[in-house]
């Protein structure tokens, strides 16, 4: 992501269709589909893991375009979730999983953070900032992300067993042929095959 900024730099300060701006519009037209492809080849490839590990796939059934248009505070958050790529996130998953003949389940997202997963209370006071989940009605308190996901899967038809069970969370995921160098992450092409 780095070396797109840097060629969109270069290319505003480019004389319009000269030959260097040109050349820079091409090289910026070539990262930003190399970022394209990097991130369709990690959503694929997190589909498939996903699928061999699960049976049945719950997603939150986000609005993206009202989380931009008024959720979210800040022009760099707003095109960060412009840039995050949802639905293309969501339709490969989906894909994924119907391809092997498993269960997706969309559940709406309203008020799965603020609802408690007991009693079904609602938290007006939750703020982005509150990473515990405190019930004002029963009491019940936990972390704020697992009790959505809770929510989520009670919403989806889920029923808690009557003995605690402890729940599995996603396994580490491999390293994808990502490795970090620095702050960034880099991909690491495949061993070259002469022939």
């Amino acid at each position: 992501m780095k070396e797109s900024g840097c060629y969109r730099g270069r290319y505003q300060g480019k004389r319009f269709l000269l030959g260097n701006w040109f050349k820079t519009k091409t090289r910026l037209a070539k990262e930003h589909e190399h970022i394209k492809d990097f991130k369709r080849d990690l959503f694929f490839k997190l589909g498939a893991l996903l699928a061999q590990e699960y049976d049945v796939l719950v997603l939150e059934d986000l609005n993206v375009e009202g989380l931009v248009q008024k959720g979210v505070t800040g022009k760099r958050r707003r095109l960060r979730l412009h840039d995050s790529s949802f639905s293309e996130l969501r339709a490969v998953l989906e894909w994924g999983f119907r391809k092997r003949g498993k269960l997706v389940l969309p559940v709406p997202s309203y008020n799965t953070s603020r609802e408690c997963f007991l009693c079904g209370g609602i938290n007006e006071g939750l703020t982005l900032e509150d990473r515990v989940f405190l019930c004002p009605r029963c009491g019940f308190s936990l972390d704020r992300d697992l009790n959505a996901s809770l929510v989520l899967l009670k919403r989806a038809g889920w029923v808690p067993p009557s003995v605690p069970v402890e729940l599995r969370p996603i396994p580490p995921l491999p390293t994808l042929g990502l490795r970090r160098q620095g702050g960034v992450m880099i991909q690491e092409a495949p061993a070259f095959r002469g022939g």
